[in-house]
Protein backbone atom coordinates (compact mmCIF):
# COMPACT_ATOMS: atom_id res chain seq x y z
CA UNK A 1 0.00 0.00 0.00
CA UNK A 2 2.93 2.33 0.16
CA UNK A 3 3.40 2.66 -3.20
CA UNK A 4 -0.25 3.53 -3.70
CA UNK A 5 -0.05 6.15 -1.38
CA UNK A 6 3.06 7.81 -3.09
CA UNK A 7 2.07 7.21 -6.36
CA UNK A 8 -1.51 8.99 -5.38
CA UNK A 9 0.11 11.61 -3.68
CA UNK A 10 2.56 12.50 -6.30
CA UNK A 11 -0.36 12.33 -8.87
CA UNK A 12 -2.55 15.20 -6.47
CA UNK A 13 1.05 16.90 -6.36
CA UNK A 14 1.86 16.85 -9.78
CA UNK A 15 -1.86 17.23 -11.63
CA UNK A 16 -0.48 14.95 -14.08
CA UNK A 17 -0.25 10.90 -14.14
CA UNK A 18 3.14 11.84 -16.46
CA UNK A 19 4.86 13.74 -14.45
CA UNK A 20 4.07 11.86 -11.52
CA UNK A 21 5.43 8.74 -13.44
CA UNK A 22 8.71 11.12 -14.60
CA UNK A 23 9.07 11.85 -10.21
CA UNK A 24 8.94 8.25 -9.24
CA UNK A 25 10.98 7.14 -12.40
CA UNK A 26 8.23 4.96 -13.24
CA UNK A 27 5.92 3.90 -16.17
CA UNK A 28 2.65 5.94 -16.74
CA UNK A 29 0.91 2.45 -16.78
CA UNK A 30 2.71 1.84 -13.17
CA UNK A 31 1.19 4.81 -12.15
CA UNK A 32 -2.84 4.10 -12.95
CA UNK A 33 -2.49 0.46 -12.17
CA UNK A 34 -1.47 1.65 -8.55
CA UNK A 35 -4.20 4.21 -8.65
CA UNK A 36 -6.85 1.70 -9.25
CA UNK A 37 -5.36 -0.56 -6.33
CA UNK A 38 -5.48 2.09 -3.83
CA UNK A 39 -9.14 2.82 -5.34
CA UNK A 40 -10.10 -0.70 -4.53
CA UNK A 41 -8.50 -0.81 -1.19
CA UNK A 42 -10.82 2.71 -0.54
CA UNK A 43 -13.68 1.37 -1.67
CA UNK A 44 -14.16 4.53 -3.96
CA UNK A 45 -13.16 6.58 -7.12
CA UNK A 46 -10.06 8.66 -6.11
CA UNK A 47 -10.08 10.75 -9.51
CA UNK A 48 -12.93 12.29 -12.02
CA UNK A 49 -11.48 10.84 -15.26
CA UNK A 50 -13.98 12.95 -16.93
CA UNK A 51 -11.90 15.86 -16.59
CA UNK A 52 -8.75 16.19 -18.18
CA UNK A 53 -6.42 15.76 -16.69
CA UNK A 54 -8.34 13.63 -13.98
CA UNK A 55 -8.94 16.00 -10.97
CA UNK A 56 -9.18 14.68 -7.07
CA UNK A 57 -12.55 13.50 -5.63
CA UNK A 58 -14.12 14.76 -2.48
CA UNK A 59 -12.40 11.62 -1.26
CA UNK A 60 -9.43 12.15 -2.91
CA UNK A 61 -8.70 15.32 -0.87
CA UNK A 62 -9.62 13.25 2.52
CA UNK A 63 -6.99 10.39 1.79
CA UNK A 64 -4.54 12.70 0.38
CA UNK A 65 -4.66 14.86 3.65
CA UNK A 66 -4.47 11.62 5.43
CA UNK A 67 -1.70 9.99 3.25
CA UNK A 68 0.88 12.69 3.45
CA UNK A 69 1.86 12.82 7.17
CA UNK A 70 2.08 9.32 6.97
CA UNK A 71 4.32 8.94 3.90
CA UNK A 72 5.90 12.22 6.16
CA UNK A 73 6.56 9.82 8.87
CA UNK A 74 7.54 6.54 7.11
CA UNK A 75 10.70 8.80 5.58
CA UNK A 76 11.26 9.81 9.03
CA UNK A 77 11.52 5.92 10.29
CA UNK A 78 13.32 5.02 7.35
CA UNK A 79 15.74 7.62 7.88
CA UNK A 80 16.41 6.31 11.67
CA UNK A 81 18.66 3.67 10.58
CA UNK A 82 20.53 5.66 8.08
CA UNK A 83 23.89 7.32 9.77
CA UNK A 84 24.09 9.74 7.35
CA UNK A 85 20.92 11.43 7.67
CA UNK A 86 20.21 14.75 10.15
CA UNK A 87 20.06 13.58 13.60
CA UNK A 88 16.04 13.54 14.36
CA UNK A 89 14.30 12.07 17.73
CA UNK A 90 16.03 12.21 21.43
CA UNK A 91 19.56 12.01 22.32
CA UNK A 92 19.15 10.28 25.53
CA UNK A 93 22.66 11.04 26.94
CA UNK A 94 24.06 9.53 30.03
CA UNK A 95 26.86 11.64 32.29
CA UNK A 96 28.92 10.79 35.30
CA UNK A 97 27.79 13.68 38.54
CA UNK A 98 31.84 14.07 39.09
CA UNK A 99 32.58 15.67 35.45
CA UNK A 100 29.06 17.00 35.00
CA UNK A 101 30.61 21.12 35.86
CA UNK A 102 32.88 20.72 33.17
CA UNK A 103 30.65 19.30 30.35
CA UNK A 104 27.13 19.77 30.68
CA UNK A 105 26.49 23.46 29.37
CA UNK A 106 28.98 22.94 26.06
CA UNK A 107 27.67 19.47 25.38
CA UNK A 108 24.36 20.91 25.54
CA UNK A 109 24.14 24.23 23.91
CA UNK A 110 26.44 22.97 21.48
CA UNK A 111 23.88 20.02 20.54
CA UNK A 112 20.89 22.28 19.96
CA UNK A 113 23.00 24.74 18.09
CA UNK A 114 24.21 22.49 15.61
CA UNK A 115 21.19 20.37 15.71
CA UNK A 116 18.03 22.56 17.25
CA UNK A 117 15.56 19.96 15.96
CA UNK A 118 16.61 17.27 18.09
CA UNK A 119 15.43 16.73 21.78
CA UNK A 120 18.33 15.93 24.33
CA UNK A 121 17.71 14.11 27.85
CA UNK A 122 19.94 14.13 30.40
CA UNK A 123 20.55 11.40 32.86
CA UNK A 124 23.06 11.47 35.77
CA UNK A 125 24.44 8.48 37.72
CA UNK A 126 27.54 5.88 38.73
CA UNK A 127 29.58 4.55 35.94
CA UNK A 128 28.58 1.77 36.06
CA UNK A 129 24.80 2.27 36.21
CA UNK A 130 24.97 4.05 33.08
CA UNK A 131 27.00 1.56 31.20
CA UNK A 132 23.88 -1.06 32.22
CA UNK A 133 22.09 1.71 30.31
CA UNK A 134 23.36 1.90 27.43
CA UNK A 135 23.94 -2.00 27.40
CA UNK A 136 19.91 -2.26 27.83
CA UNK A 137 19.15 0.35 24.87
CA UNK A 138 17.71 2.98 27.68
CA UNK A 139 20.29 5.06 26.79
CA UNK A 140 21.82 5.97 23.30
CA UNK A 141 25.11 7.22 24.46
CA UNK A 142 27.05 7.77 28.02
CA UNK A 143 30.22 9.12 29.12
CA UNK A 144 31.78 6.32 31.77
CA UNK A 145 34.95 7.31 34.24
CA UNK A 146 36.69 3.76 33.91
CA UNK A 147 40.49 2.77 35.20
CA UNK A 148 43.51 3.97 33.82
CA UNK A 149 44.00 1.91 30.56
CA UNK A 150 41.02 0.33 30.06
CA UNK A 151 39.32 -0.88 26.83
CA UNK A 152 35.74 0.02 26.06
CA UNK A 153 33.29 -2.48 27.62
CA UNK A 154 32.11 -5.54 25.90
CA UNK A 155 29.53 -5.08 23.14
CA UNK A 156 29.79 -1.55 22.87
CA UNK A 157 31.87 1.16 20.60
CA UNK A 158 33.63 3.93 22.05
CA UNK A 159 36.62 6.67 22.27
CA UNK A 160 38.35 7.97 25.41
CA UNK A 161 37.80 11.41 25.02
CA UNK A 162 41.05 12.37 28.20
CA UNK A 163 42.68 10.90 30.82
CA UNK A 164 43.54 12.80 34.31
CA UNK A 165 44.96 12.15 37.71
CA UNK A 166 42.44 11.93 40.69
CA UNK A 167 43.76 13.65 43.71
CA UNK A 168 43.06 13.48 47.26
CA UNK A 169 42.32 16.76 48.80
CA UNK A 170 41.66 18.68 52.17
CA UNK A 171 40.35 21.83 53.78
CA UNK A 172 43.01 24.22 53.29
CA UNK A 173 42.14 26.30 56.23
CA UNK A 174 41.25 23.33 58.43
CA UNK A 175 44.32 20.65 57.26
CA UNK A 176 43.52 16.99 59.08
CA UNK A 177 47.01 15.81 57.46
CA UNK A 178 50.32 17.08 56.30
CA UNK A 179 50.94 18.18 52.71
CA UNK A 180 53.42 15.34 51.94
CA UNK A 181 52.16 11.84 53.79
CA UNK A 182 50.96 8.28 53.07
CA UNK A 183 48.09 5.45 52.89
CA UNK A 184 48.82 4.87 56.59
CA UNK A 185 48.53 8.50 57.99
CA UNK A 186 45.19 9.00 55.73
CA UNK A 187 43.71 6.16 56.99
CA UNK A 188 43.38 7.51 60.17
CA UNK A 189 41.03 9.92 59.25
CA UNK A 190 37.31 10.13 57.32
CA UNK A 191 36.35 10.53 53.71
CA UNK A 192 34.08 12.42 52.01
CA UNK A 193 33.24 10.30 48.93
CA UNK A 194 30.39 8.62 46.18
CA UNK A 195 28.24 6.07 47.26
CA UNK A 196 29.11 2.54 46.13
CA UNK A 197 29.48 1.98 42.44
CA UNK A 198 32.40 5.23 42.07
CA UNK A 199 35.19 3.90 40.39
CA UNK A 200 37.91 5.93 42.16
CA UNK A 201 36.46 4.85 45.59
CA UNK A 202 36.45 1.87 44.16
CA UNK A 203 40.43 2.19 43.90
CA UNK A 204 40.90 4.30 47.13
CA UNK A 205 39.41 0.88 48.93
CA UNK A 206 41.93 -1.44 47.20
CA UNK A 207 44.83 0.59 47.90
CA UNK A 208 43.88 0.59 51.91
CA UNK A 209 42.84 -3.36 51.90
CA UNK A 210 46.82 -3.73 50.36
CA UNK A 211 47.92 -1.72 52.98
CA UNK A 212 46.10 -3.69 55.74
CA UNK A 213 43.88 -0.41 56.28
CA UNK A 214 40.23 0.40 55.72
CA UNK A 215 38.65 3.47 54.40
CA UNK A 216 36.48 5.32 56.93
CA UNK A 217 33.57 6.77 55.27
CA UNK A 218 32.30 10.28 57.02
CA UNK A 219 29.71 11.24 54.61
CA UNK A 220 29.10 9.47 50.73
CA UNK A 221 26.64 11.80 48.67
CA UNK A 222 26.46 12.21 45.20
CA UNK A 223 27.22 15.72 44.13
CA UNK A 224 30.91 17.25 43.51
CA UNK A 225 30.18 20.46 44.54
CA UNK A 226 28.42 19.51 47.60
CA UNK A 227 31.37 17.13 48.29
CA UNK A 228 34.15 19.62 47.76
CA UNK A 229 32.10 22.13 50.36
CA UNK A 230 31.85 19.52 52.78
CA UNK A 231 35.83 18.77 52.72
CA UNK A 232 36.85 22.74 52.51
CA UNK A 233 34.74 22.29 55.65
CA UNK A 234 37.21 20.46 57.64
CA UNK A 235 34.79 17.59 57.89
CA UNK A 236 36.87 14.79 55.67
CA UNK A 237 39.41 13.87 53.08
CA UNK A 238 37.98 13.55 49.81
CA UNK A 239 39.13 12.17 45.75
CA UNK A 240 38.35 14.88 42.98
CA UNK A 241 39.62 14.48 39.56
CA UNK A 242 42.37 17.35 38.96
CA UNK A 243 40.88 18.85 35.99
CA UNK A 244 37.16 19.18 38.26
CA UNK A 245 39.03 20.52 41.13
CA UNK A 246 40.42 23.00 38.86
CA UNK A 247 36.76 24.08 37.75
CA UNK A 248 35.18 23.86 41.36
CA UNK A 249 34.76 27.39 43.15
CA UNK A 250 35.76 25.79 46.24
CA UNK A 251 39.33 25.51 44.22
CA UNK A 252 40.94 28.15 46.80
CA UNK A 253 39.48 26.27 50.05
CA UNK A 254 41.23 23.13 48.88
CA UNK A 255 44.40 21.69 49.04
CA UNK A 256 46.21 18.33 47.23
CA UNK A 257 47.56 16.26 49.72
CA UNK A 258 50.56 14.09 47.96
CA UNK A 259 50.65 10.75 48.92
CA UNK A 260 53.85 8.87 48.37
CA UNK A 261 52.07 5.35 48.04
CA UNK A 262 49.29 6.12 45.87
CA UNK A 263 48.40 7.57 42.96
CA UNK A 264 44.87 7.20 40.62
CA UNK A 265 44.51 8.19 36.66
CA UNK A 266 41.15 7.26 35.46
CA UNK A 267 40.10 7.50 31.98
CA UNK A 268 36.93 8.99 30.40
CA UNK A 269 35.07 7.50 27.94
CA UNK A 270 32.40 8.21 25.18
CA UNK A 271 30.74 5.01 24.49
CA UNK A 272 27.47 4.21 22.45
CA UNK A 273 26.07 1.09 20.54
CA UNK A 274 27.77 -0.10 17.46
CA UNK A 275 24.92 0.77 15.55
CA UNK A 276 23.56 4.57 15.78
CA UNK A 277 21.61 5.48 13.07
CA UNK A 278 21.18 8.58 12.47
CA UNK A 279 21.66 9.60 15.98
CA UNK A 280 25.58 9.23 14.69
CA UNK A 281 26.35 12.74 13.68
CA UNK A 282 24.97 13.89 16.87
CA UNK A 283 26.81 11.33 18.81
CA UNK A 284 30.31 12.89 17.26
CA UNK A 285 29.63 16.41 17.82
CA UNK A 286 29.19 15.43 21.41
CA UNK A 287 32.36 13.92 21.61
CA UNK A 288 34.51 17.12 20.08
CA UNK A 289 32.13 19.08 22.34
CA UNK A 290 33.62 17.14 25.05
CA UNK A 291 37.15 17.18 23.92
CA UNK A 292 37.10 20.92 23.78
CA UNK A 293 35.56 21.53 27.03
CA UNK A 294 38.11 18.93 28.66
CA UNK A 295 41.02 21.25 26.82
CA UNK A 296 39.69 24.62 27.59
CA UNK A 297 39.53 23.39 31.48
CA UNK A 298 43.20 21.79 31.17
CA UNK A 299 44.16 25.51 29.73
CA UNK A 300 42.59 27.52 32.45
CA UNK A 301 43.87 25.37 35.11
CA UNK A 302 47.56 25.62 34.24
CA UNK A 303 46.78 29.46 33.56
CA UNK A 304 45.55 29.55 36.91
CA UNK A 305 48.40 27.53 38.45
CA UNK A 306 51.07 29.71 36.63
CA UNK A 307 49.56 32.55 38.09
CA UNK A 308 49.43 32.20 41.65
Amino acid sequence: MIDELKSFVTVVDAASLTRAADVLCVSQSTISKRIQRLEELMGGVLFDRNAKPPLPTALAKRVYEQAVPVLRALEQLQDIAHEDSPPSGTLRFGLPQAVTDIVLFDAVTGMKRRFPELDVQLLTDSSPRLQERVDDGSLDVAMLILPSGAASPAGLAGNRVTRFDVKVVQSTDQPLVARRTDMHALAAHGWILNPDGCGYRAALERAMTDKGQAVRLSIDTYGTDMQLRLVASGLGLGLVPIDVLRASKWHRKLSVVEVSDFALAIDLWLVHPRYLGNLRQAVEVLRESIVASFDGQSARGAKGAASR
